[in-house]
């Protein structure tokens, strides 16, 4: 049970205790530990050391100095990280308010840093086309990789719901895949496109034993060892990808998720159908993949329509 004299060290395991008890996955927790551990440093260089002296401004100035820390790549933190790391110290502070440890919640009124909500660039269709012939298709490795960017892709699941899918997730008999306790803890069932079946389908029965060496095993995605596939592996899979596609920006796992929405709409998909794949609650998550089709109609009016057409013409 938390009490007033807990040390933050000692609140800290609280509250990844109550993660793990609500079945988050073992990365949140790990986030968590890590972002936390970040503000708990911060507030010791401001002398505080004990949860009830911690103020709206103590917070402010760790939201402030996130724009100057470093990530792993040594570049700034991108705004859509800073606000995964702000929300977590709210939820943090709403766990110890839920307890009654506080008085009143610091973190109550501190909003998240405004984010670019797509990646600044997307893959186009012949684009994509290029990368999922990448990987090499007669070895194992390569099966399992053209596999995984048919998954990312062709599903637009999230890397981490890609790498925990378990065998018994996917029926290419019928087409579909169960994501399990994806984001918020949801399940929900998605279709797998034609092609993205049979690319699957030859990993599953000629990549994968290659890979296997514990007949119990249960990952899909095994590594070259025959665990599960780690996010690191996947990221760079996808980065050599993109390099050897010749791609002129970085690319990341997340594009694929990105692209598979934004080439469903452009290709005249409904958004709630979106909606629905991409396992967002609210449609208006959603809607920021509308977008790119407004870009595409604006330069459809531009060359089509007859006012632009005649306006031209005058000038």
């Amino acid at each position: 049970m938390l009490t007033l004299e807990d040390s933050f060290d000692d609140l800290l395991h609280s509250y990844l205790e109550e993660l793990e008890l609500h079945q988050f996955s073992q990365s949140s927790v790990w986030h968590a530990s890590r972002v936390l551990s970040l503000l708990f440093e911060h507030l010791g260089a401001n002398g505080i050391e004990d949860v009830r002296a911690v103020r709206e401004e103590h917070l402010v100035g760790f939201v402030r100095n996130l724009q100057r820390v470093q990530g792993v790549q040594g570049k700034p933190l991108s705004s859509g990280t800073q606000s995964t790391y702000v929300s977590t110290m709210k939820r943090f502070f709403a766990f110890l308010d839920k307890r009654s440890i506080l008085l009143h919640n610091p973190a109550a009124r501190i909003r998240l840093p405004r984010i670019e909500r797509l990646p600044r660039s997307i893959p186009s269709q012949p684009q994509v086309r290029r990368l999922l012939d990448m990987p090499p298709a007669r070895t194992a490795i390569g099966m399992r990789d053209r596999a995984i960017l048919e998954t990312l892709y062709g599903t637009a699941l999230r890397l981490g719901e890609c790498r925990r899918l378990n065998v018994h997730d996917i029926d290419l008999q019928k087409g579909s895949l169960w994501v399990r306790s994806g984001k918020g803890r949801k399940d929900r069932l998605l279709p797998i496109p034609r092609k993205a079946v049979r690319v699957i389908d030859h990993y599953l029965k000629v990549g994968r034993p290659v890979l296997l060496y514990d007949p119990k095993e249960q990952a899909f995605y095994l590594s070259r060892i025959g665990h599960r596939i780690s996010t690191a592996a996947v990221n760079q899979m996808i980065r050599e990808c993109g390099r050897a596609a010749g791609l002129a920006f970085r690319l990341h796992a997340h594009a694929f998720r990105h692209a598979c929405a934004t080439h469903l709409l452009q290709r005249g998909a409904d958004l709630r159908h979106v909606q629905e794949l991409l396992g967002h609650s609210q449609i208006a998550t959603t809607a920021i993949y509308t977008k790119v089709q407004v870009d595409d109609l604006k330069e459809v009016v531009r060359k089509k329509h007859p006012r632009e057409r005649r306006y031209r013409k005058k000038k």
